[in-house]
């Protein structure tokens, strides 16, 4: 079945802005501006011949619309300057392509094409997926098949607004691509403690302004992970990962931008917004990743939602 696709002048104008430079950076932290936040790929460590999906923590200001994500990805030994590139032939045929008068399955069969050149998502209407090639190790042996190789994906998101390339976020993420009798598995994340109150990912939470909040990630105790690791002199040793957290917000400051397991918790002051979005990522060190996503409204007349702690 051909799936629905998007408008496609937008496609052409994100292919051409994929390889474009970002606006600055702001505060690590600091929510205020569209930005790609973390990339899981699913499985974290693929063997040759798996398909991998992934799937991205996209921050969008309430004032813009995030209109597609394009993804392009390729192992790191094709890839260029500026991560995995698209066939020029894909992107003329897109170019030179009369949208208008082309049939569905003349449409079909131009991203069926550009797949092919290494288009392996475009959201929402394409999930993005790459299967890694069966000769992905071709050449390794012993410990280096164990190791294996890298597989890169960039992403572009940009907004319905987008311009020129200051409008769009790039991003780039790793895969590893082996055959490791450990491989690494994303960590799996439910929500937080806040201030001892457990708050599920994607619920609201609501508190004062002027009331400080602990905040702690929830996880399941097996996203911390023993793996094998080969040394620099072939030996194999038994590792334990050293998961970290990365948090941002939209108003307020914390105590500490990151924290490091099992010391994960970090302190929020609430600025003066009433309605806020809070963040935080964990990585596993190994390319696996998680995060979980809050509403905090600061507003204790609010009582139809699931945390609303007031009476302190």
């Amino acid at each position: 079945m051909t799936p629905e696709l998007p408008r496609v002048p937008l496609v052409v104008s994100a292919l051409a802005l994929a390889s474009c430079t970002t606006s600055d950076l702001t505060p690590a932290w600091k929510l205020d501006r569209m930005r790609i936040l973390a990339v899981q790929a699913e499985p974290a460590e693929p063997r040759p011949g798996d398909t991998v999906t992934f799937s991205s923590l996209v921050y969008t200001p309430p004032e813009r619309e995030l209109e597609g994500v394009l993804w392009i990805g390729c192992l790191l030994s094709d890839a260029g300057d500026f991560g995995c590139e698209l066939d020029t032939e894909a992107l003329d045929a897109f170019s030179s392509a009369d949208f208008e008068t082309m049939s569905n399955d003349e449409l079909a069969e131009l991203y069926e094409a550009a797949v092919a050149a290494g288009l392996i998502g475009f959201e929402p209407a394409l999930p993005p997926s790459w299967t890694a090639p069966v000769e992905a190790l071709e050449g390794l042996e012993g410990d280096a098949l164990l190791e294996g190789r890298s597989a890169l994906v960039n992403l572009t998101a940009f907004p319905a607004d987008a311009q020129d390339d200051s409008d769009v976020e790039i991003a780039y993420k790793r895969v590893p691509v082996s055959e490791a009798e450990t491989p690494n598995s994303n960590p799996i994340m439910s929500g937080l403690l806040i201030n001892g109150l457990q708050v599920e990912s994607g619920d609201t939470f609501v508190g004062k302004i002027g009331f400080e909040y602990e905040l702690e990630p929830i996880f399941t105790e097996d996203s911390v992970e023993t793996y094998d690791y080969i040394n620099s002199a072939g030996e194999t040793e038994e590792r334990v990962e050293e998961p970290y957290f990365t948090w941002y917000t939209e108003d307020g400051s914390f105590d500490q931008e990151f924290s490091l397991y099992p010391y994960s918790s970090v302190v929020w002051t609430p600025g003066a917004a009433e309605s806020n979005k809070l963040m935080v990522v964990m990585r596993d060190r190994r390319g696996g990743m998680a995060w979980v996503e809050i509403d905090m409204v600061l507003d204790c007349l609010f009582v139809d939602v699931p945390y609303a702690p007031c009476e302190e």
